[in-house]
């Protein structure tokens, strides 16, 4: 599959949420992160952004060497 799919946390109102954002790019910064969980419609204070890269696990190449 081409492309990454990125993990968003945040918080709106002081209640913890989540987006999963697919992307083409490697990388997302925070900025773009705050971007997207703004275009999806999240209303409220939102603090706390945080993103990181979801790793398929099981796509050729990526299984952890103790479980070849």
């Amino acid at each position: 599959m081409k492309g990454q799919i990125f993990l968003i946390n945040y918080i709106c109102d002081n209640q913890p949420m989540h987006l999963e954002v697919p992307s083409d790019a490697d990388t997302m910064t925070v900025e773009q992160a705050q971007q997207h969980v703004q275009a999806s419609g999240a209303k409220g204070h939102i603090t706390d952004v945080q993103v990181s890269k979801i790793t398929r696990t099981h796509e050729p190449g990526t299984t952890p060497g103790h479980h070849q």
